[in-house]
Order: C-alpha cells, then structure tokens, then sequence
C-alpha cells in the first residue's frame, strides 16, 4: 500500500527528521497525480527590430497543484484612495474563491498583506512561517540564489519600451471632496489616512491550518523552496507598483526561476486618468498588463483555474471593445492604427489588436476571439484566412454587429489567387459595406474631399467644416454604391473625372451598421480632420456621442508631462529632436531619474557628471529623494555629488536636476550623464531618464510625492554597480 505523501512528511516531522515540504501542504482533495490546473499563459512578442507592435502568444501549461502558489499581494483591509478600496473590495471574493480552489487541490497559499505583520504576530499562519524560518532545510530545498529581498524597481527588459502610465503623483483618482471625506472617514476610525491598513481585507481569508503570512521576501522564498513550488500565481494590488516590485513580486519571482504568471483579472493599478497617457484607469490597467506580457511574465485568468463563466471584469468598466484586425504593409496600419487607438480611444475603449500571424500572413489567430468584441476596425489587403478565423467573422456579423472599414478593407479576404486551405470572401465589400471596389486611379493623382451633397450635419462629420476641403494623400479608390441604401457622405475628386464616394454608411442584411473609408494612407491618418471622422464612426457603431474635439495633446510633449528618453534615440525621442523640436527659451529643463546603489556606492558615495558646451555650475541645481546637493566644477561640466547618507543600498531613489540658462539648456539634449563611485570606479552611463519643461521654480518637480520605488518608471531606473 502507497502511503500518501503528506502522510510521510507529517510522520517523518513527528519523529524528528527535517524533511517538512509536504507536511506545510494540504493533501489533495481528488487523489492520485493526475490532477493538474490546465493553463493557458499569454504573452506577447514584439514584431522584428522595429518592435512597431506586438502579437499576442498563447502556450498552453499543466501546473501540478502541490507545486503551485497563490501569492496574495497587499490586499489590504483600507487604503488611502477611496476608489482603489471600491474596486479591490469588487474582485477580493474572486481571490477568495481562487485561494480555495488551488487550496483544496493541494497547492499553497501565502498571503502578503506589506506592513501588517504586527497585527499577525499569534497568528498561526505566521508562526507557521517564523517556524519553518527557524528550521534547518534538507539539501534541495534552500530558496534559489537569485532570490533577492530587496524591491525591485525594473528588469532589464523594460527599458526597450515607454513605461505605460504616469503613476509618478501616486496615481490617486479620487475626486477631491471624494478623497477629503474618505481622509476624516479614516480619521475618525483611528487610521492613518496616508498608510491605513493594517490587515488584509476580511474579504479573503487566511486558512490558519494551512496557508502561510509574510511580506518578507526571504520568508517567502523559504516558504516557496520547503513546500517544492515551482510555479507561481500572483493576485493583488497594486500592479504598477507593489504586485510588480515587491521582493516576493513577479519581478523578483521570475528571476529567482519560478515560473510565475499574473492573475491579470484580479489585479488593479494605481493611476489617475488625469495624468498621462489621460485615457480610463481600466485603460491604465490594461496597458500595465500588456507591458507585463512583453516584459516581465506571462499571464492567466482566474476562470482557467476556477472553471467559471469567463474573466473578472469590474462593474464600473463599462468601456465598450474595439477590436482592431490589422492585415496588410501597404499603407503601414500596423503602426498608424495603434497610434491613433493609444492617442483616441483610451478613455471610453477597451482596445484589443489583431494582427496576421507570424510567419503566415494569410491568418489571423485574434479572429477566433472576436464573440467579446462590439465593433471591429479592419485594416486589410487581400488576405485569406484560416475556415475557423472566417466562421467567427461571419459570426461577428451575422449578429448584427458594427464594423468599420479602412481603405484596403473594400477587399481584404479577396486575394488575388485562391490559397490552399484559407477561405476568401470576394463579397466582402458589397455583403458588408454596400459598395463595389474597382481599383483605384493613378498614384500621383492627388483627390480633393468634400462633405457630400446632403450630408452636411451628419453626426459621423462632426466636427468637420461642411464648407472645407481636405487634399488626399493616398490614390483615390474607384467605389460604386452597391444599393440605394448606401449612404455616401463625402466624396474625392480627381481632374476629369467624376466624384468618387469616400465615406459611406450602410445597414446590412443583418442589420448591423457598417462604415467605410477609402482613406487610409500613413499620411492620411495623421490628419485630425480624418482622425476625426473614424473617432466619430466608432464612436457612433456603438451608440456612444462622440467627444466635442480631439485631443490633441502631443505625448511627447515635454512642457505636459515627463517624457522618458534613452541616449542616442532609438525606440525613445532622441533628446536633441525633442528640445528642438519644443525649445524651452527661458524655461527650466527639468531632468529625473531613479538610481539604485549598490552596497559601495552607498558606503561612498557617488557623483552625477554632466559634460557639455555651455553648462555652468550656477546652472544646474540638484535633488536625491527631495534632498539638496552639492554642485561643483569640473573640466568640461559639473559633478552633482550624492552624499552616502542619503543612498540606501539597494533602494531606489529620485535624483532631479533643474537646468537654467539659454546656453544650459539649449545644450541640455546633447549632455550624457554619467555616473561614477568614488575610488576611480568607471563611470556608468545614465542611459534612460526623464525630462520635462518648467515653467518656473517648480519645487513639486525635484521629487516624487511617493518614494522612487513606487513613483518611478522602469525605463528611467539605472543602477550603480550593476
């Protein structure tokens, strides 16, 4: 007869051995090995060199549940932002319930609510793991070297994108009497309004017979090595910051080796959609789980472990989904579409892309998703597709569903010869957009627009002058209204020729609501006037009332928010461009940075070179985490020294540099900082950082309101010594 293993273990503990992995685990609720959790991890993979977008991947996994861990990060009982509280208090039973379920199938939970470990102190969970602390481990089950107790403020391979967000003033988005009440609220309880909790949320519950407690990351990585964990789930708040950093985060537990994934549904971000990039903090949200797709680890939802109807998706997002399906190079969508998505669509969208497959451009693997979607944008050329990509098209449509053509979309599943194994829909433009497509007249004829006779006041055109004229960049597509219900809208005309439709509405048989453009040249999009006209029409597919006027904030404009740069360009402003481009005359630049010191160059010290023509000590001012420094002279520029009382080994800090003077900061974009120890240690290039356009002495700009480690971007995190 087989003795169970956590029999074994709880035997071998009871006489005295060392061995106690199995003996922390529940035994499994189904017996025998066969049970697994069927997972399905998403990444995504940037395309080529250019890294212009990335294709999502899906690989499928079987986690054993005694070598899996749910990590619960600082789900807390009360936080300092009122709206967080809401939204944490919306999916804390999902994580309940998810805890359960790993629980009772013999995996280990550990919760990690920071700080609170005071008010745990006879807890039997905690004791669990102060005893297991104090134990001496078997050989195989000491935690791996790489695990690291520290925080840790980025990987290397974050800094090869933009950081997603501005969470720098501490990503609040409480209204202001909202958060002014939730303050004396707390206050009243007998709480700190800035640092509140004090014990995880009631809403998930600590097993005391099984589960673990610790916001130590030595703890939990002892904890994870004695009960034989491989893989890692983590679920909690918030993702920017603490779920990411944390010493017992994903950063860190992916480099200890583990194969860890983020729980995307029950996790949330700390941002305000007043700060940059101003879309929905549910838009915030997600672009903080793309960048941990690309970058960081791969994810999963709860439902593949729960078994349930699909995702978590908050109440409160009510943000309808765009789904854009990109196939085709001619007129370059795969950069223009997402541009406009990122620049337009943030704040009432939810935006998902689709592009062809790597390596076979003839398939389109998002299609099959396509059930969750309200409207469709294509940008396509003469595709076809794989029979399961095109039945959920047809779906999608015969549902009754809007869709949005763009330009090469008259044709995109109508390649020029028939493609073993991929169907084609040569119909497409008449079964769907009411026209008939019969090429296009020459390249360099340049077509004028016009609002159509009739039009003016359509809701798809507002905003736009029924009495202007707009110049086409691309070839003017030759369009026939298929039907009399083909409304035509504006129309372009060629010398000698007569007016051709360039936007339509049409209903379908279906009854669905299609619109179509035949502009769609890279050159066309950059138009607000265009831009403007697709901002409506997806917009109105879907009933909502589009915005009064664009927003036409620039990005990368350095007078509206930090912008990160890297040294030499590449897939960041290059700084010269960008200071050329908006010089500040008079204004102060502002320059930021997160720095994290290794042991030496805390003991000693270090220094901040800054080189260049024009740059003068009276020039430069400079700041560590808020704290005045010293500037001096040095041949060719100045040194900027960071005493060793203020560096903390191994802890982020926020050094800011305020540049004055028209030589100095005329200069400023050609400067490369670099960084150097004392005791003739080489110089470390500050290759990433941040700038921004004073107005005057902005003293709220020499430091973060929240220290480095939660404010600061990864793409502006250097480390001195490695």
């Amino acid at each position: 007869m087989r003795i169970p293993e956590s029999v074994l273990a709880t035997l071998l503990v009871a006489i005295g051995g060392t061995f106690i992995a199995a003996s922390m685990r529940a035994a499994p609720a189904t017996p025998g090995d066969d049970l697994v959790f069927h997972l399905s991890l998403r990444s995504q993979q940037p395309d080529g060199g250019e890294r212009v977008f990335c294709r999502a991947a899906e690989s499928s996994a079987k986690w054993k549940p005694a070598e899996t861990a749910v990590i619960v990060c600082d789900v807390w009982d009360l936080h300092h932002c009122r709206r967080a509280v809401e939204r944490l208090e919306e999916f804390a039973p999902r994580i309940a319930k998810l805890c359960d379920t790993v629980r009772a199938a013999g995996g280990t939970v550990i919760h990690a609510p920071s700080d609170c470990m005071p008010q745990y102190e006879g807890h039997a969970a905690r004791r669990r793991v102060l005893d297991l602390v104090e134990r001496r481990l078997p050989a195989g089950f000491e935690p791996p070297s790489a695990a690291n107790a520290s925080w840790c403020s980025g990987l290397p391979g974050e800094t090869l994108d933009e950081y997603p967000l501005d969470q720098s003033l501490g990503g609040e988005d409480d209204e202001p009497e909202e958060h002014a009440a939730w303050a004396a609220e707390l206050e009243r309880r007998g709480r700190n309004p800035k640092m509140p909790w004090k014990t995880q949320s009631p809403l998930v519950p600590i097993d005391d017979a099984r589960d673990f407690i610790s916001d130590h990351g030595s703890e939990v990585a002892r904890v994870l090595a004695a009960c034989g964990i491989r893989h890692v789930m983590l679920v909690g708040v918030h993702l920017n910051m603490c779920v990411l950093g944390r010493p017992f985060g994903l950063r860190r537990m992916g480099e200890a080796g583990y194969d860890v994934v983020l729980v995307r549904d029950l996790t949330d971000t700390m941002y305000d959609p007043a700060q940059w990039p101003w879309v929905s903090h549910f838009t915030g949200t997600d672009r903080m789980v793309d960048h941990v797709e690309r970058h960081v680890c791969p994810t999963i939802s709860s439902d593949q472990v729960l078994e349930a109807g699909g995702p978590f998706r908050s109440p409160r997002d009510t943000r309808p989904t765009a789904a854009l399906v990109i196939a085709e190079e001619e007129y370059g969508s795969h950069r223009t579409l997402p541009a406009f998505a990122h620049r337009h669509l943030g704040k009432a969208f939810r935006v998902v892309e689709h592009h062809v497959a790597e390596g076979d451009p003839n398939s389109v693997p998002g299609l099959v998703n396509l059930a969750d979607a309200d409207v469709v944008v294509i940008s396509a050329r003469r595709r076809g597709l794989r029979p399961e990509e095109m039945r959920s098209l047809r779906a999608f449509l015969a549902a009754g569903k809007p869709v949005i053509g763009i330009r090469t979309a008259s044709h995109a599943w109508e390649p020029k010869e028939l493609i073993d194994g991929r169907d084609s829909w040569p119909e497409f433009d008449r079964d769907v957009f009411g026209i008939e497509y019969s090429g296009h007249f020459g390249n360099d004829l340049r077509s004028i627009l016009k609002v159509a006779a009739g039009a003016e006041g359509d809701p798809l055109l507002a905003g736009i002058p029924a009495s202007g004229t707009l110049e086409q960049v691309g070839s003017l597509y030759r369009i026939t209204p298929a039907t009399e219900k083909t409304r035509v809208l504006a129309t372009g005309e060629v010398p000698g020729e007569p007016a051709q439709p360039v936007l339509t509405d049409f209903v379908r048989a279906d009854g669905g609501r299609s619109i179509y453009t035949s502009i769609g040249h890279a050159d066309d999009l950059a138009k607000p006037e265009v831009a403007r006209v697709l901002l409506n029409a997806i917009h109105a597919a879907v009933g909502l009332q589009p915005p009064a006027a664009l927003d036409d904030r620039d990005p990368h404009d350095p007078s509206l928010r930090w912008v990160t740069v890297r040294q030499g360009g590449g897939a960041f402003p290059d700084p010269v461009a960008l200071l050329d481009r908006f010089p500040p005359a008079q204004r102060p630049v502002w320059c930021r940075g997160v720095i994290v010191p290794d042991d030496r160059a805390s003991h000693d010290g270090f220094s901040i070179f800054l080189r260049g023509d024009g740059l003068e000590r009276d020039s430069i001012r400079g700041w560590f985490d808020g704290r005045e420094l010293n500037v001096r002279a040095i041949s060719g520029g100045v040194a900027v020294e960071v005493p060793p009382m203020l560096a903390t080994p191994h802890r982020a800090g926020t050094l800011a540099l305020e540049v004055t003077g028209t030589a100095s900061t005329r200069s400023w974009g050609r400067v490369k900082p670099t960084i150097g120890r004392k005791g003739g240690a080489a110089e470390v290039p500050v290759e990433r950082f941040q700038i921004r356009l004073g107005i005057g002495q902005e003293s709220n700009f020499r430091d973060m309101p929240l220290p480095a480690m939660f404010g600061g971007p990864a793409d502006a995190v250097t480390s001195v010594g490695g």
